[in-house]
């Protein structure tokens, strides 16, 4: 009989599809998952009518309670050999000691740093082991470092453009703009997509070539966004250190990158002739040599190294131990 596997994980963007697919398909456990954000639907208009005067005078939420029951009853389904959770800030208390309280092991993923979401801190010493992908993190709280990981290997394109860059709207649009007015100028051709809650005014004119969107990409989608280009761009989040997704699809994708992130001269696939980095969004140069060099290919190692299977099994090794 298989071992048992609990995921939690928040549904943001789908990251928590492809790593559960990964997990079923690479770390031999069953695994359960549960989605800690999943929606509740109103029965009727008498349960949302109820709801409205449960918020307002008991300050409580029913599909907050309904969310909770939903994940306590399948927490109750089993005993696990391991749990992993990924955002346990976003569990209710109780649904998190449960979580833990039916688990023989708990693991923690942290996917954004503490300083973008401090609530995580006080989540370190409640499990067996945490990872995280920010190595100031890993430092300053000791957690254990894990990077980000892609889950495609594709090399067949038919390419239109240089440059495609897919983001959410936030403090970093700026920084966008400035890039796009420069590839604009230099005549190179770019495209970028921007998400963008309807409910959030645009207060910038963005340059032709982006555009915003009202509908998430699922992760698990979006990597074709960048299929038709040669260079995939990165934009750092102020608050992180770690890399994102974006360096680790360009090495599945065999594709370029420019990114803002200087930390991503430490790591062993660091590769000039591949790898731009934007140090000074204020003085871009971006030089011709690099635009027109051949992409040169990672070795079988760092491919392997950073695919989700042995991302997986990194992971899982501490519970094996």
């Amino acid at each position: 009989m298989k071992k048992k596997l609990l995921f939690i994980a928040p549904d943001y963007y789908g990251f928590n599809e492809v790593v559960y697919n990964g997990l079923k398909k690479y770390s031999g456990y069953e695994v359960i998952h549960i989605n800690s954000t999943g929606p509740y639907k109103y029965k009727n208009w008498a349960e949302k009518i109820y709801n409205f005067f449960l918020k307002i005078f008991l300050k409580k939420n029913i599909k907050d309670i309904k969310r909770g029951q939903h994940i306590q009853r399948i927490i109750a389904e089993n005993k696990y050999d391991l749990l992993l959770i990924n955002r346990p800030d976003v569990l209710s208390e109780n649904d998190f000691n449960f979580a833990i309280k039916q688990s023989s092991f708990s693991i923690a993923l942290f996917w954004d740093s503490i300083q973008k979401i401090p609530s995580q801190k006080k989540f370190i010493k409640l499990f067996n082991i945490c990872y995280s992908f920010d190595s100031d993190d890993c430092y300053y709280y000791n957690l254990e470092y894990i990077t980000n990981f892609y889950f495609v290997k594709e090399n067949s394109f038919d390419i239109k453009y240089d440059v495609s860059y897919l983001a959410t709207y936030d403090q970093r649009i700026n920084e966008s703009i400035s890039l796009f007015n420069y590839f604009n100028q230099q005549g190179i051709s770019a495209k970028g997509r921007i998400f963008k809650y309807k409910s959030i005014p645009l207060q910038e004119k963005l340059p032709q070539a982006m555009e915003v969107i009202y509908q998430i990409i699922p992760f698990a989608e979006s990597y074709k966004y960048y299929l038709d280009s040669r260079i995939i761009l990165d934009i750092a989040h102020p608050h992180q250190k770690g890399l994102s997704f974006r360096p680790f699809e360009a090495i599945g994708l065999q594709k370029k990158i420019i990114t803002t992130n200087r930390e991503i001269i430490n790591y062993d696939f660091y590769n000039p002739n591949n790898i731009l980095i934007i140090d000074d969004i204020q003085n871009i140069n971006i030089p011709e040599a690099f635009l027109q060099s051949e992409f040169q290919p990672y070795t079988e190692e760092i491919k392997e190294k950073y695919y989700i299977k042995n991302w997986i099994k990194t992971i899982l090794s501490y519970n094996e131990n």
